[in-house]
């Protein structure tokens, strides 16, 4: 059986001003692991095919690149409905549970 994971990273970000706090910040950024390494290869594929790019920046543990552009997705995108949208329309994998406290979700798929 092959594992799928997105994960998510949330970064705050807090503004100071003369030691006061004025304003925090929260940004969500997604990776996606796989357990049979080539599903990484055949994700970024699809990606490029697509009209996009995937990058990872370990360093600051966020995503970057462009979105792809896939038909179902118009206005607001996010790269976890990209990453879903591939795994369970485009790879056959299958939801099977979330990773808590809400940090991703695990799917699968027969070998």
């Amino acid at each position: 059986m092959i594992t799928a994971k997105i994960i998510r990273h949330r970064h705050k970000y807090h503004h100071y001003m003369n030691d006061d706090l004025k304003d925090v910040t929260e940004e969500t950024f997604f990776k996606i692991v796989f357990s049979e390494p080539s599903e990484m290869d055949l994700f970024k594929e699809w990606i490029v095919k697509h009209d996009g790019e995937y990058n990872y920046n370990k360093e600051e543990s966020r995503q970057e690149g462009k979105f792809p552009k896939v038909p179902m997705f118009h206005d607001e995108i996010c790269w976890c409905d990209i990453m879903t949208y591939y795994l369970l329309h485009v790879a056959g994998y299958s939801f099977h549970s979330v990773i808590e406290p809400y940090k991703g979700e695990v799917y699968v798929r027969e070998s």
